[in-house]
């Protein structure tokens, strides 16, 4: 950027001693592991994923099955749990729960190997529309959408990889309903939010595209995708884009999304392969809005950038929303103003995954009042991603409570 501004933030300081939840009765039998989870952060971590290896879920208790796994709270209750593959091998990776803690906090679960008593409310959402090849994700505090190769067969055939933004303002998930609207309606705030997003041949939010002579060389929309796993905690899904030109030179990419109850970023991990080993350059950013200012962060060991900026006011558009994407400040080559984008220039590795976390956040939806507390969601964001809850299970969470 011309004029960057870095924004940094301490972390509060003191310390605050641990609150323990009360100990689960019974918490260790035959069929009953306990589990401890600790935020060692002074910071609250409301709708925090717990993942527990599904290796150390068998071992614990080996009548656990993919059916027959469940998660108490301290007082018993069960709470909602998921089980994923999360890369679509076909092999289980983990079992998924949440907890809110506050700074500081610790607090008590058990994972007993029965079947679940209720059907959990999903929070999160992935869709394949197939008339426009669209893919659609949400979770309960914002939605996104990604064009896929069959929308250049229709009137507007378009090539774009960018990511489009769909602010609301519900807690409801809200993807089906939309597109059941129609295309046109979906524009028009009805009290929900709606698409006022205009993503057009550009980035959007989140977009890559090889950087070479700062220049953006784009891939095409996506030609395959499938979706991995759809709540109620995470839904993944995959992208595949075939070859394009960045800027002389082969590139193709696999990109996967996964999208967790609770949060308005969500993790995307991209594979680039290119002909020879040499590192691929790359740019990761957000398309400029009229009247957006853009910042940046170095401050985290996970850095972050952003726009901020009016809502544009085509039906009914209000508000302003703030768009981001973050990734390891080791990883940042450069930050650039170019071609109508805030970007941050990285590297990749061909046949290595990179990983980025991206989303936006909107004034009516009632979190991010004003940029002062979107930047503050980024800077808590990029310390829980440093710095993970601790996880103790089995005989050691038991002697520790």
């Amino acid at each position: 950027m011309s004029h960057p501004r870095l924004v940094r933030r301490a972390a509060a300081a003191g310390l605050v001693a641990a609150a323990v939840a009360p100990a689960l009765a019974g918490a260790q039998s035959a069929a009953r592991a306990a589990v401890r989870v600790e935020n060692p952060l002074q910071i609250a971590r409301p709708s925090e994923t717990v993942a527990l290896p599904w290796t150390t879920v068998t071992r614990q208790l080996p009548g656990a099955a993919t059916d027959r796994v469940r998660v108490l709270d301290a007082t018993g209750g069960e709470i909602a749990s998921q089980v994923v593959d999360d890369d679509g091998d076909g092999t289980v990776d983990a079992l998924l729960f949440q907890v809110d803690l506050a700074p500081g906090e610790a607090k008590a679960f058990a994972v007993e190997a029965s079947a679940p008593r209720a059907r959990y409310m999903a929070r999160v959402h992935v869709r394949h529309d197939p008339p426009r090849d669209d893919m659609a994700w949400e979770s309960d505090r914002i939605a996104f959408r990604i064009y896929g190769e069959g929308l250049k067969k229709t009137s507007s055939a378009m090539s774009s990889s960018g990511i489009d933004v769909w602010p609301k303002r519900t807690r409801a998930l809200i993807v089906e309903k939309w597109y059941g609207k129609g295309h046109d309606a979906y524009h028009v705030d009805t009290g929900e939010g709606a698409d006022f997003y205009d993503v057009g041949e550009t980035l959007g939010t989140g977009g890559t595209a090889v950087f070479r002579n700062d220049s953006l060389f784009r891939a095409d929309n996506f030609k395959a995708w499938r979706v991995v796993a759809d709540g109620p905690i995470r839904a993944i899904f995959e992208l595949r884009y075939d070859p394009w030109d960045g800027g002389g030179r082969k590139v193709s990419e696999v990109k996967r999304i996964a999208i967790d109850a609770g949060q308005n970023l969500y993790r995307s991990t991209s594979i680039f392969q290119a002909d020879g080993g040499a590192p691929i350059p790359y740019a990761i950013g957000v398309v400029k809005r009229p009247g957006m200012i853009g910042i940046e962060s170095k401050a985290q060991p996970w850095a972050w950038l952003t726009g901020w900026g009016p809502v544009a006011p085509k039906n009914g558009g209000h508000g302003e929303l703030g768009t981001a994407v973050l990734l390891p400040r080791d990883r940042v080559v450069d930050w650039k103003e170019v071609q109508d984008h805030y970007v941050a220039v990285s590297r990749a590795t061909p046949g290595q995954p990179v990983v980025h976390w991206i989303g936006a956040g909107w004034t009516a939806s009632g979190d991010f009042p004003t940029p002062q507390a979107w930047w503050g969601y980024l800077d808590a964001f990029a310390q829980r991603l440093a710095t993970p809850v601790k996880v103790t299970v089995g005989a050691a969470a038991t002697a520790t409570r």
